[in-house]
């Protein structure tokens, strides 16, 4: 793989041009390309349902990126407001029986999701939660050893929003195919940092959005979903962009064919538009190289964690992580505050510390920056106490 000078880069994300900014997991920097993409949405603001071919066009592209992005075949994305509606619209379509009632969930998935899948124990499902023996990491095998004939979903995060531990996801995709059991994964905090190939990782069902390491805007999420086992399901709450033809305004719904039949209504155009940049900047740069760069510098963060005594609550092994690092420190919201004054951003969850998440165009100078200015703040207060 050659080499690439990230650096160069920068000038197309003005954030980092103004910000010391290791927050990608929450929001990623947006591309100057989608501040002009979102002008152009304001001027079609301006022509009313002239706008409607121009939007549509936006809208059938925004499926052939996140095709391309993820290798998934024509027809298996569908688009939705946020990672939890996509999986909701999967959760509708499968019941619970007699000999299949259970659902499988993590203790490091992101909230939204295990408030959605736990209370699937109203409609009669069983949940079945496994927990990170040490506190830090999902173990595959503790996950397939969950797996039978009574389960029905495996919903899963690929990487913790916590400390962006990575499971191993094979093993329990292999383990639920086995079983008959439908895989539901939360790629979130994976995609646009690690490669996912769907087709090739043979997933049932990858979701994601754009507004974390795709760098675009607020409001579009998506789902790959395995082209035979879309057309098993039954979608429960359809709308009229589900249809096999949206704009015939027919009386009874047919599904489109494909992941399409899982869309509900009206899109929002707004994300179409600010979201584009980011994936187009993925596609140019190469996923493959955009992980390089992300291994570098968290690397070089963990290093730098170590020379200065500062835990790390993150697997130390890339292949067991994602692109964020989670620093021990004690009064981690203080912290977080007095180097967003610096200039600095980062944020925290829970109590294991600080999440610092690097972008591909941040540099080394700039992750040692925020390891020194901790050691600093947390000294002083150490002081002052």
């Amino acid at each position: 793989m050659q080499g690439l000078d990230f650096t160069q880069l920068r000038p197309h994300f003005p954030l980092l041009e103004d910000r010391n900014y290791l927050g990608t997991h929450s929001l990623g920097p947006l591309p100057q390309a989608a501040f002009v993409d979102l002008q152009a949405y304001t001027q079609s603001l301006y022509m009313g349902r002239r706008a409607l071919p121009l939007w549509l066009e936006r809208y059938e592209e925004m499926f052939h990126l996140i095709e391309t992005l993820l290798n998934a075949p024509t027809g298996s994305i569908s688009l939705a407001p946020s990672a939890t509606a996509a999986q909701a619209a999967i959760a509708a379509t499968i019941q619970p029986t007699v000999n299949r009632d259970r659902i499988v969930i993590s203790s490091l998935d992101f909230p939204s999701c295990r408030y959605l899948w736990t209370s699937q124990a109203l409609r009669g499902f069983e949940i079945v939660e496994v927990a990170a023996a040490d506190g830090m990491q999902i173990a595959a095998a503790d996950v397939v050893a969950k797996i039978d004939e009574r389960v029905a979903i495996v919903a899963v995060s690929l990487v913790s929003y916590l400390n962006s531990a990575r499971l191993d996801i094979q093993p329990i995709i292999a383990a639920a195919r086995a079983a008959g059991a439908i895989v539901v994964l939360d790629a979130y905090q994976a995609i646009g940092t690690i490669p996912i190939d769907v087709t090739a990782l043979d997933a049932d069902i990858v979701v994601g959005g754009t507004h974390k390491w795709l760098c675009g805007g607020v409001g579009l999420a998506f789902a790959y979903v395995r082209p035979s086992l879309a057309e098993r399901l039954e979608p429960i709450y359809p709308g009229w962009f589900a249809h096999l033809q949206p704009t015939a305004f027919a009386e009874t719904f047919v599904p489109a064919p494909g992941a399409r039949r899982f869309q509900q209504g009206t899109p929002s155009i707004e994300p179409l538009y600010t979201s584009r940049a980011g994936l187009q900047f993925a596609l140019d740069v190469g996923i493959d190289r955009i992980h390089q760069r992300n291994v570098q510098l968290t690397t070089h963060l963990i290093n730098c964690a170590d020379r200065n005594g500062i835990p790390v609550h993150t697997p130390r092994s890339h292949e067991q992580r994602g692109g964020s690092i989670c620093l021990g420190v004690d009064r981690a919201e203080i912290i977080v505050q007095e180097l967003a004054e610096l200039g600095i951003d980062v944020d925290t969850r829970s109590n294991l510390g600080i999440r610092v998440s690097p972008h591909p165009c941040n540099t080394e100078e700039e992750c040692q920056q925020l390891i020194e200015s901790v050691v600093k703040l947390t000294h002083s207060r150490q002081v002052l106490a």
